[in-house]
C-alpha cells in the first residue's frame, strides 16, 4: 500500500531532485491544516499529503538518506516522525478524525508502517538501532498500540479491528518476532521479549480478554489464541 500511495503522491507534486540534496514536498487541500518539515544532512526525503481539515504534521529528519511519507485524511489527524540515522524508513497513512501517530528512529535501515483508519486511534513506534520492523494496522476507533524495539533484526506486527483495543509490545535484542491480532472490542495484549530469536503470536477475538507473554533467553516459543465462545 505504501507504494502504491508513494505513487500517487509523486504524481501529484512535481518535483526535482538531486541526489545530494535533502528533498521535501507537501501537499495540503482543504482548511487549517498545518505541517512542519526539518531536516539536517543529505539525501533525506520527506513527502507530505494532508487532505481534509485540522491536521497537523510534524517531520524531523537528522542524517543521510532517511525517507518519511505521511498522508493524513480526514479532520483533526496528528502525526510527529523524527528519524536520526541513515536509511531509516516511516510511513504514516492514517484517513478519518482524531488519529495519533507518533515515530522515532535512532540508527540504520530501520523500518515503520502505520496505517489508522477510523477515529481517535493512537500509534507510538520507537526503533533504536538496525533493522528494526514495526507495522501497525488499526482500523475503527479509539484503539492504541505502542511498539518498542532495541536492538537488531526484530520484527513486529500489530493488528487491531474493533474499538478500545491495546497492545504493547516491547523488544530487546536480536531477531525477535511478534504478532498480535486483535479483534472486537477491549481486548488487551501485553507482549516482552528479551533475548535472541524469540517468537510470539497474539490471536485474540472476542470482547475483553487479556494476554502477557515475556520471553526472556533464546528461541523461546509461545502461541496464544482467545475467541469468545463460539467464535471461530
Amino acid at each position: 500500500m505504501r507504494k502504491v500511495i508513494l505513487s500517487a503522491v509523486a504524481l501529484m507534486i512535481a518535483t526535482v531532485g538531486f541526489a545530494q540534496y535533502n528533498d521535501s514536498d507537501v501537499l495540503q487541500v482543504g482548511l487549517l491544516n498545518f505541517s512542519d518539515v526539518n531536516q539536517d544532512g543529505t539525501d533525506n526525503d520527506s513527502d507530505v499529503l494532508q487532505i481534509g481539515a485540522f491536521n497537523t504534521s510534524d517531520v524531523d529528519q537528522y542524517g543521510d538518506a532517511n525517507g518519511s511519507l505521511v498522508v493524513q485524511l480526514g479532520l483533526g489527524n496528528k502525526s510527529k516522525v523524527m528519524q536520526i540515522g541513515a536509511k531509516n524508513e516511516s510511513f504514516v497513512l492514517q484517513v478519518g478524525e482524531g488519529n495519533d501517530a507518533n515515530v522515532f528512529q535512532l540508527g540504520v535501515i530501520n523500518d515503520s508502517d502505520i496505517i489508522q483508519l477510523g477515529w481517535l486511534n493512537d500509534a507510538d513506534v520507537i526503533q533504536l538501532g538496525y533493522d528494526n520492523d514495526s507495522d501497525i494496522l488499526q482500523v475503527g476507533g479509539w484503539n492504541k498500540a505502542f511498539a518498542l524495539q532495541v536492538g537488531a533484526w526484530n520484527r513486529s506486527t500489530v493488528q487491531q479491528w474493533g474499538f478500545d483495543n491495546r497492545s504493547t509490545g516491547l523488544q530487546f535484542g536480536l531477531g525477535n518476532y511478534s504478532k498480535v491480532r486483535q479483534y472486537g472490542f477491549s481486548n488487551r495484549a501485553f507482549l516482552l521479549q528479551h533475548g535472541i530469536i524469540n517468537v510470539s503470536d497474539v490471536h485474540q477475538h472476542g470482547t475483553g480478554h487479556m494476554s502477557t507473554t515475556i520471553q526472556v533467553g533464546v528461541l523461546n516459543h509461545s502461541f496464544v489464541t482467545q475467541h469468545d465462545l463460539g467464535g471461530s
